[in-house]
């Protein structure tokens, strides 16, 4: 098997069809197989996955595990020498999955994770890939609210890319992940629920020296958030929590100890008038 094809899907049952059949579609220049697990769905997914896609592998959890623990689960049943970890609410354009595996096959250096560039339903490029998470990021992100010239240049995207280019990270999204890095690192960490997972595996990419590269040629659109409830619904508190908790866990993790309380100090100085601001305007 060439290429194993794991989504998480919670409530997207409309999304994931769509998803599955573009790839089903497109998919012609290598095996592979598709593993669906599914988050505890209440929307008719199962039902829908069952009459459909009656071949796609269906992973079935009782509780909502989150994206990463559940990628993980969904690992443990594949046979791909590839993984290739997809997004229920993406759409692929042409043989994208092919084209990963080719690249994959002929390129020269030992990687982490590949990715492209991805489209929004408009046709415009979204979020593909960033830099990875530091001290400086975060307190220049944090900054930018105030000053807008600070905003960071590198989250704006290119239209498309003519040769492979590294980046920091590559969005969750779509990772396309050789299955024995997958095992010399461990995967994600199962103690992320959601966010930010994808940029702490690929920080202990890093730290081994393994490259992870944005790649021309496959072609996906990613309607953002779409697989996040909370996300579709706007800023919840939820969404904002869980966004601010797996932060937390990745300052703890990978950054220097001796200078994170003088870090969390600031960025507390930083935010506190703009949570003020927040609820004036609210």
């Amino acid at each position: 098997m060439d290429v194993s094809i794991v989504i998480v899907n919670y409530n997207t049952k409309d999304l994931l069809k769509n998803c599955l059949n573009s790839i089903i579609s497109h998919t012609k220049d290598c095996s592979y197989e598709i593993i669906v697990v599914d988050n505890d769905s209440h929307d008719l997914s199962l039902t829908m996955l069952e009459d459909d896609f009656p071949t796609v592998i269906v992973i079935k959890s009782k509780d909502n595990l989150g994206f990463g623990r559940a990628n993980n689960v969904g690992v443990g049943h594949a046979k791909g020498k590839y993984l290739f970890f997809l997004n229920s609410d993406t759409i692929l354009l042409n043989d994208a999955v092919s084209l990963f595996f080719s690249f994959a096959e002929q390129y020269n250096k030992k990687f982490g994770a590949l990715g492209c560039i991805l489209e929004g339903p408009n046709g415009r490029t979204c979020h593909s890939y960033g830099k990875l998470i530091t001290p400086a990021t975060e307190l220049r992100q944090a900054f930018s609210r105030y000053f807008r010239f600070l905003k960071q240049k590198w989250i704006i995207m290119p239209e498309r890319v003519n040769t492979a280019m590294e980046v920091g990270y590559v969005t969750g999204a779509d990772m396309f992940v050789p299955r024995n890095i997958f095992e010399l690192t461990g995967g994600f960490d199962p103690d992320y629920f959601m966010y930010c997972e994808e940029v702490d595996w690929q920080k202990r990419m890093k730290d081994l020296n393994l490259p992870r590269v944005i790649i021309p040629g496959p072609r996906i659109i990613h309607l953002e958030g779409g697989s996040d409830e909370n996300k579709r619904k706007g800023w919840s508190a939820s969404r904002i929590r869980n966004i601010q908790e797996s932060r937390n866990l990745y300052y703890d993790k990978h950054f220097n100890p001796i200078i994170l309380p003088l870090f969390r100090t600031m960025m507390r100085i930083i935010q506190c008038p703009w949570k003020i601001i927040t609820k004036i305007k609210n």
